[in-house]
């Protein structure tokens, strides 16, 4: 018999005896492997000797004060070595390729969010990550989790569906703005009770917002739209034109 294929022509039933077994070789006794592998010495004795019985032949010499391998034991040893370490690798490619990512991710993001924020990572992303398709809507609409198309959504609101994981990406700051022109012809603003008396512009996701919040005011701004949008960044660009 080629002692040289002794490991492949026997089934291995526990890796995890042949780690102890070649953990016992390098350290030279049982309580050296104990101590390393940090078991009882009664557990590492247990796994050389499954080892032995699976491959039916004794792999170490016992003797007072030390162990010695006998011609079998040898060939287990190095060939163990090599089988032990290809399973090692195998596991780190094997985690590389979970960690890596790839396929095709849709995200739903509004207008200006995603033009601002989420537009320019694309290509980094792109170059980052070749395997990954992304495709990018821009939309306000309600949430659906049972019926939704997309993996990711972005959205301003505090949603707490049990059906979402959500994550806060940033606090969002509103500010009250109007054009240059639009100001010279207007009844003067002062406080934001002046507001009252002008034409606003309403957003409207899901319903007309008819009310304006202020920090500093107390009852809240009542509003008179006359122009409706479901987009923060048309708002934004209509009021300044």
């Amino acid at each position: 018999m080629n002692n040289n294929n002794i490991v492949s022509q026997y089934y291995v039933k526990s890796i995890e005896s042949l780690r102890y077994f070649i953990t016992t070789v390098k350290q030279g006794s049982f309580s050296a492997a104990a101590e390393q592998l940090n078991v009882a010495v009664s557990s590492i004795s247990r796994h050389v000797q499954q080892l032995e019985k699976e491959f039916n032949s004794q792999l170490l010499i016992r003797h007072t004060r030390r162990l010695s391998l006998t011609e079998t034991g040898q060939h287990v040893y190095r060939q163990g070595m090599v089988i032990c370490a290809q399973l090692d690798q195998l596991a780190e490619e094997v985690a590389l390729h979970q960690q890596r990512v790839q396929g095709h991710v849709k995200i739903s993001a509004p207008l200006w969010y995603g033009t601002h924020y989420i537009a320019p990572l694309l290509p980094v992303l792109q170059q980052q990550w070749p395997q990954l398709t992304i495709y990018l809507n821009y939309g306000e609409e309600a949430l659906d989790p049972y019926g939704a198309d997309y993996d990711i959504y972005i959205r301003i609101e505090d949603y707490s569906d049990s059906a979402f994981i959500a994550r806060p990406l940033q606090h969002i700051e509103y500010w009250a703005c109007a054009s240059a022109d639009y100001l010279a012809t207007a009844v003067p603003i002062h406080q934001p009770v002046d507001l009252e008396q002008h034409q606003l512009l309403a957003q409207n996701f899901r319903n007309i917002s008819t009310q304006w919040y202020f920090e500093q005011t107390n009852p809240n701004i009542k509003t008179k739209q006359k122009i409706e949008l479901n987009s923060a960044w048309l708002s934004s660009n209509s009021s300044l034109a």
